[in-house]
């Protein structure tokens, strides 16, 4: 899945298909652009260079999203991580909708069809896969108690921490923990970057996704 599936899934009821409380910051446009923009660094296509967002490799996108996301940052190259999550959020509008059909297609959210007030208001997507679910909750936990040492695993603490999910999505003390993690991870990545531009490709992409994460607040 990609990381904002993994966090769509999470952050919705089981039963009643929609955000868990204080959880709707997973369902905006700002957050789910920014998880493509991190999922572009954890594949190492897209990074943060002294003279700002870059592509760094040409290979193929596995989804479709991606592919469109690559496309939109090709257009004209980007200051800083906050231009391109706007940059992204503009060029591919519906992210929620299009995360969670996707989800639907693949049997992990049940069909969307069923609205929270009448004839109006947001559809609903009751989980239909809780092992699904709880494989992305057991991510997340061992990113935050440092189990998980992978840019994937980084990313997901990172975007979570900046909206301050893990307070929703883990107990108080893992939540307390993934606060610390977050922020030792933050600083240890920005301590690694060389004083010179000569910046390798897996400096670039996880200096993308620390960039990311610290735009997030001022976006959504």
């Amino acid at each position: 899945m990609l990381l904002g599936e993994e966090l769509l899934l999470m952050s919705l009821d089981v039963v009643s298909g929609i955000p868990a409380p204080g959880l709707e910051v997973i369902h905006r446009e700002a957050f789910l652009s920014a998880c493509l923009l991190a999922e572009l660094a954890v594949q190492k296509q897209v990074g943060l260079t002294p003279d700002g967002v870059r592509l760094l490799d040409k290979l193929p996108d596995y989804h479709t999203l991606l592919s469109e996301a690559v496309l939109a940052l090709k257009r004209s190259p980007t200051a800083n991580p906050a231009d391109a999550i706007r940059r992204i959020s503009h060029a591919l509008p519906d992210l929620r909708d299009r995360h969670l059909d996707s989800l639907v297609s693949r049997d992990l959210l049940h069909e969307a069809g069923r609205r929270r007030f009448l004839i109006a208001g947001a559809r609903s997507y009751p989980v239909r896969s809780t092992r699904a679910r709880n494989e992305a909750f057991a991510h997340l936990a061992e990113a935050a108690a440092g189990r998980c040492n992978s840019m994937r695993g980084m990313a997901m603490l990172l975007l979570a921490d900046a909206v301050a999910a893990t307070l929703r999505l883990l107990p108080e003390t893992e939540a307390n923990a993934a606060g610390i993690r977050a922020a030792a991870l933050a600083r240890e990545t920005r301590e690694a970057l060389p004083a010179n531009r000569d910046w390798t490709t897996t400096q670039s992409a996880s200096a993308l996704i620390v960039g990311v994460a610290e735009a997030l607040p001022h976006l959504v």
